[in-house]
């Protein structure tokens, strides 16, 4: 009996140690697990918005670019504030112009190494951007950047003024304009309507539209009816000293009516130039037609 468990314990000891060698193979041939490919972040991209503010109206559109774009903002302060009232900065800025004597900013050299894209705001000042928008070019380079110019104005420049942001950087890739009247985003409801027009803005950048694509929407010129000709008088009103005079019209339908006047202008009196109108007809008892641009 003695000599049988002997050979018991022993087959228990043999079976015991082939179970652990059999348990150590499996874990030693267990394949290890593949190390998952790191995931590769592209890098992000940096956006600030550099504006100059007269009387507050670029400031409130500035700030529309900058939540909607999340981006980084600078605003540019004159050394020498522009006086208080609109005929006495007129008079300035034309004598800044005439002599081209730019004026000192605060804050004209800004850092913008870290930057891809820059957006650039300014109120319209005889048909271009203010004079201080000169110094900030003058002072910074904007080779290989992304320029975005948005502005206000009175009745127009924006096509202008890009223009000749091209002009001045043609290293920098200067895309379409946003603008809006003071007297749009200056209303009730301004902001909003601003922060809309916006994001469509920001839809045709992306997929590449021009200005003449943008255009491609209205009819035909054609002579005015009657219904033009009130529409025009309706949203010219606080415009006479442009001396505008419709010539012919396009129309495209939206939520309401477009219409693209093909105007004589003679500003202040002076020579007889051709540019488009747009005016903005809203739908019935929704409000009163509205100068939307002067396309200088």
């Amino acid at each position: 009996m003695f000599h049988n468990f002997r050979l018991t314990v022993a087959a228990m000891s043999v079976l015991a140690a082939s179970m652990v060698f059999t348990a150590c193979n499996e874990k030693e041939s267990k394949p290890e697990p593949k190390a998952e490919p790191a995931e590769v972040v592209a890098p992000a991209t940096k956006s600030v918005v550099v504006y100059f503010s007269q009387n507050g109206a670029t400031k409130k559109l500035a700030e529309i670019f900058q939540k909607a774009k999340n981006a980084d903002a600078v605003e540019l302060k004159l050394v020498t504030a522009y006086p208080s009232t609109y005929d006495s900065t007129i008079a300035v800025v034309k004598a800044q112009r005439d002599s081209k004597q730019w004026p000192a900013l605060e804050n004209a050299k800004v850092e913008l190494d870290k930057y891809d894209t820059v957006y650039l705001g300014y109120p319209i000042m005889f048909g271009t951007f203010t004079p201080p928008i000169y110094t900030f070019l003058d002072s910074n380079d904007l080779s290989g950047k992304v320029v975005v110019p948005f502005c206000t104005y009175g009745s127009g420049g924006r096509k202008a003024s890009a223009e000749e942001l091209k002009t001045l950087e043609p290293n920098a890739n200067v895309t379409l304009a946003y603008g809006i009247s003071n007297k749009r985003i200056t209303a009730e409801n301004g902001a909003e309507v601003a922060a809309s027009e916006v994001e469509a803005f920001f839809g045709n950048l992306e997929t590449g539209k021009t200005e003449e694509m943008l255009m491609g929407g209205f009819s035909e010129q054609r002579p005015l009816n009657a219904e033009d000709s009130a529409v025009f008088t309706a949203a010219t009103k606080d415009y006479a000293y442009l001396g505008l005079k419709p010539l012919s019209v396009s129309t495209q339908v939206v939520a309401g009516m477009n219409y693209l006047f093909v105007c004589e202008m003679k500003a202040f009196g002076g020579p007889a130039v051709q540019t488009n109108v747009k005016i903005f007809k809203p739908l019935p008892d929704r409000g009163e037609p509205e100068l939307i641009v002067v396309e200088k």
